[in-house]
């Protein structure tokens, strides 16, 4: 099933949007026991009403929290600081993701020649896959790479049982005012990724390890100017993997962990068919590249 998408530019135009996203309820659970059906009492349900389906069991103090009350939390809050926002809100199955991109945030490192957008993704999901999550995202503006940074320090994940949760809005502008004053940990990650130097087989080699699927391996490895040849043997069907350059003239000897992660990131930006739930797993991928040293970056041999 495909998933929505909204892009949203003020507060009217989020709670607009968040209507169409699905609802939950919490629901009193029954087993059937021997025909005869019977309560159970130590957990409760959450169903889905939109899709008119269960999405989990969860337990009695469980928070359940509406991807519209939690989007247009945020959305208010920011309104009522006077901030100038765009919002692009998507679904995946019972997931609802949200990328916040503030206007007139943008915050540039002379030293390293970059700037970036300064935003936010919040997650939040019915069948317990994700709590409340709330991390830093920024867009690189050389290239408009949507990045997203989960081993920030500002990054939060709260379990919907969580006694916080009841405090939604006082939570909700905490992370607006630390998210849009806190990027030492961007900077730092960014340089030291410049200064590492990379065989470029080598480079093959650490996206082979953090992206086994042949797929999107090699729409990665394109945006190196690399090809994938994958060659089977008739007689064991094994298979080995060759990378090639697809131009000669544009071979390089090495790379940098940042323009191997700039690769990744253009590829989750603007590769077709990336679901937001397969786009938000590989963001934690990349992040490997990002804030990993070389010397401890993982190696790979084989398919």
């Amino acid at each position: 099933m495909k998933g929505l998408q909204y892009e949203c530019n003020n507060l009217v135009e989020v709670m607009d949007a968040t209507s169409n996203l699905d609802v939950a309820e919490i629901v009193p659970l029954k087993m059937d026991f021997l025909g005869n059906l019977k309560e159970v009492n130590n957990y409760r349900g959450v169903y889905n009403v939109t899709r008119d389906k269960f999405c989990a069991a969860v337990v009695p103090y469980y928070n359940l929290v509406q991807h519209k009350q939690y989007f247009d939390s945020f959305a208010q809050a920011l309104d009522r600081l006077n901030m100038k926002f765009k919002m692009t809100i998507k679904t995946s199955g019972d997931r609802a993701f949200c990328d916040i991109e503030f206007d007139n945030k943008n915050i540039k490192f002379d030293k390293l020649d970059e700037e970036f957008i300064t935003g936010m993704r919040l997650v939040n999901s019915y069948d317990k896959s994700t709590g409340l999550h709330c991390m830093p995202r920024f867009t690189r503006l050389a290239c408009t790479n949507g990045m997203i940074l989960t081993r920030n320090e500002n990054t939060v994940s709260i379990k919907h049982h969580s006694k916080m949760i009841k405090e939604l809005e006082k939570f909700i502008e905490n992370k607006i005012h630390t998210m849009i004053n806190e990027y030492s940990d961007l900077q730092t990650w960014v340089s030291e990724s410049i200064k590492d130097s990379i065989e470029w087989n080598a480079a093959c080699k650490i996206i082979e390890k953090l992206f086994k699927q042949p797929k999107h391996r090699e729409e990665i490895l394109k945006r190196l100017d690399i090809d994938m040849v994958i060659v089977e043997d008739k007689k064991s069907k094994k298979k080995s993997v060759t990378y090639v350059w697809n131009d000669e003239n544009k071979k390089k000897k090495k790379f940098n962990r940042w323009e191997l992660y700039n690769a990744v990131t253009n590829y989750l930006t603007y590769g077709e068919h990336i679901t937001p739930h397969i786009e938000n797993l590989f963001h934690k991928r990349a992040e490997k590249l990002l804030v990993t040293p070389l010397i401890k970056m993982p190696k790979a041999t084989g398919i």
